[in-house]
């Protein structure tokens, strides 16, 4: 019954108004689907920057109780790049849009910013997350080559390459299915309000 009568007001209200409906339809859709994503982003770096700080404070533990001076070489520069990781989460959250934007234009154009920040962390990765690290483990490698069982180090250089690739896809998919996706949203969202 009530189904009929929401046809019968939808079937005799003017097309302006069907506009209307369908903009903010969107906007509330797009609304839920950026908390979802910011959300998903928050506990994403909050997860990195915490295995960032575990990995600074085991290393400066393990610089201690390692006499090897080329692991220690090798160490200090993993603390570099997991120093250097937290500084580009904290960039990229830079971008992040309060919700007291002063339009609502204003806001989808900072969130398609921020989603764009996000974008380029992650299809980055390479240069970032996998070139830094090989030079690294070939330090460890040379370092530790007649001090630990071969298979140890192979064991650990095959884990390291493995982590890499699954990163690069992973931020790869994560791209093509969350943050694309939404940037067309956005940019749908804008049109439809510059209409």
């Amino acid at each position: 019954m009530i189904e009929d009568e929401l046809i019968k007001i939808w079937q005799s209200s003017s097309n302006q108004e069907r506009v209307k409906f369908e903009k903010s339809k969107l906007m509330i859709e797009l609304q839920s689907s950026l908390g979802r994503l910011h959300r998903w982003w928050k506990y994403i770096a909050l997860f990195e920057m915490a295995l960032a700080i575990f990995g600074i404070l085991v290393g400066v533990f393990v610089i201690f109780k390692i006499p090897f001076v080329i692991v220690k070489t090798g160490i200090v520069l993993i603390i570099v790049l997991a120093i250097y990781l937290i500084i580009q989460y904290n960039g990229v959250n830079s971008y992040k849009p309060s919700d007291l934007e002063d339009s609502y234009l204003n806001y989808l154009k900072k969130n398609r910013q921020y989603l764009k920040a996000q974008k380029k962390f992650l299809k980055t990765y390479v240069y970032w997350g996998i070139l830094p690290v090989y030079p690294i483990m070939l330090l460890f490698n040379i370092g530790l080559w007649e001090k630990v069982p071969v298979h140890f180090i192979l064991t650990i250089n095959l884990a390291t390459i493995a982590i890499g690739i699954y990163g690069y896809f992973l931020n790869n998919k994560r791209v093509k299915n969350e943050i694309n996706p939404r940037i067309k949203r956005i940019d749908k969202a804008i049109e439809s309000l510059r209409e």
